[in-house]
């Protein structure tokens, strides 16, 4: 192959190719992470702010409780806190919001 008058092998363009090609599982792996937090982060930002933004519920943001926390008290309900069916939130956007709040940052 020939590229601006420079000649570079097919065993250096195997290379790149081979080591893009081996780099996409973990961009994508990446990207699934990204967008699992990101719809729980909407979901929390839509519906759950409502409460624990405004002094309704407790502050949940970046208290560094565990993630079955998230999961089990919204659908079971607690004092004020209502049960959220299945029907109000699935188990894949529950499942996200609590990696969401689990690992989040408290506001500043």
């Amino acid at each position: 192959m020939v590229s601006n008058g420079n000649r570079i092998s097919t065993r250096a363009v195997s290379g790149v190719l081979l080591a893009a090609l081996l780099a996409v599982p973990a961009m994508s792996a990446s990207a699934e992470g990204t967008a699992e937090i990101s719809r729980g982060q909407q979901y929390y930002e839509k519906i759950c702010a409502k409460c624990h933004e405004t002094g309704i519920g407790p502050v949940l943001l970046g208290r560094g409780l565990p993630e079955v926390i998230f999961t089990t008290i919204p659908r079971s309900g607690l004092r004020a806190m209502p049960a959220f069916r299945v029907s109000d939130i699935d188990d894949a956007t529950l499942q996200s919001l609590a990696k969401y709040l689990a690992n989040s940052k408290p506001k500043p």
